[in-house]
């Protein structure tokens, strides 16, 4: 899970201190203020550890080396620039630094009387135009432990899953990693025993679907009770991001102590489907899940709210408030929604509202 991100002069950023919670994480704004950009570097630090570790294991360079090529790549993939350097503030000195803090839970599976380790890792990145300059690693201990996390875009994916993943590593595409990263994630079977809570507390959206999706002949399906099926290019949008959140979460890829990344999971979801996606959500947090989410619905943040403070603020839950000051973003954090000085999409509802009165009474 990540504990905290810091960032200096990074693309719409000149200085940004994030602290996430353990929990819930909602990140607001307008268009233009960074939101996916914190959504995707939070993701990136989150698995930098196992994915270096991959790398290094496949290669004789010094371990040094291997962060630096780790990074220069995952960045640019991740966020389809040219070269690193497009991502330093333009008003910048044209140097970058970019860190996080991870902690991790090590499992110990065949001595379940053990409590669990928790493995501190810390990240220090810096980068000029020029390429990357400086990465240091810092972790608590050497234990082998496995960072895991999810990333799901604001468009779904499932409907062009067919040989994406063959056309991806072969041709340009201008889809970036997390399309990539999901499409393998995708590819795991379900699992013979999936946790529980997913069927007992997860009703609601798996009610939505009306049935599962399988993956036969590289292509996904949605199966019924009456084992009638229907291609999901032949589903609402809507249904189709949710049925794969269930099922990344039913083939193991999504787990307790993991970590979901979702980039405006109301887009395309009718208010009648935000409003059970946010009880899932809430769902998923309780049960050992950290979710880091952006959004533009003011109705998907107080469905969030009212859960909170229906089940008492069991979970943790930090709300972020982004917006334009002057050449830089401004950041808030606060635990409870009503404490953010400024929503964006409340603003604009007020402001429509007004405009509706001024229409029938004219004011």
């Amino acid at each position: 899970m990540i504990k905290q991100l810091t960032l200096q002069n990074f693309t719409v950023f000149k200085d940004a201190d994030l602290h996430f919670s353990s929990g819930l994480n909602v990140i607001v704004g307008e268009n233009g203020t960074g939101k996916t950009h914190l959504l995707k570097l939070a993701y990136l630090f989150s698995q930098a550890r196992y994915r270096c570790d991959l790398i290094k294991n496949k290669s004789s360079n010094l371990e040094a080396k291997v962060h630096h090529d780790y990074f220069s790549e995952r960045l640019q993939e991740l966020f389809k620039c040219d070269s690193i350097g497009s991502l330093i503030s333009a008003d910048s000195d044209g140097q970058s630094k970019i860190s996080a803090s991870i902690t991790i839970n090590i499992q110990t599976p065949h001595e379940p009387e053990i409590p669990s380790l928790s493995d501190e890792i810390k990240w220090n990145c810096w980068f000029s135009h020029i390429g990357i300059s400086t990465v240091i690693l810092d972790r608590s201990n050497d234990n082998d432990s496995r960072e895991k996390s999810v990333y799901l875009p604001s468009k779904e994916m499932i409907s062009f899953f067919e040989g994406f993943l063959a056309a991806y590593e072969n041709r340009e595409f201008q889809f970036d990693e997390t399309y990539r990263d999901l499409a393998l994630n995708l590819s795991n079977n379900r699992l013979k025993n999936p946790p529980k809570f997913i069927e007992q507390d997860l009703k609601l959206i798996s009610d939505n679907i009306e049935g599962k999706l399988k993956l036969e002949g590289g292509r996904f399906y949605l199966v019924f009770p009456n084992h009638d099926r229907r291609e999901v290019t032949l589903v609402a949008e809507g249904i189709r991001k949710i049925a794969t959140l269930l099922y990344l979460l039913e083939n193991g890829s999504l787990q307790v102590g993991d970590t979901l990344f979702w980039d405006e999971p109301e887009s395309n979801l009718n208010p009648k489907l935000i409003k059970n996606v946010a009880s899932a959500l809430y769902v998923l947090s309780e049960n050992g899940i950290q979710i880091i989410l952006t959004t533009h619905s003011y109705f998907l943040l107080k469905e969030i709210d009212l859960i909170s403070r229906l089940k008492g603020n069991n979970v943790e839950t930090t709300y972020f408030g982004l917006s334009k000051l002057d050449n830089d973003i401004c950041i808030e954090q606060e635990k409870k929604l009503q404490d953010l000085s400024s929503i964006v999409a409340l603003d604009e509802e007020l402001t429509q509202y007004d405009r509706e009165q001024s229409l029938y009474y004219g004011n």
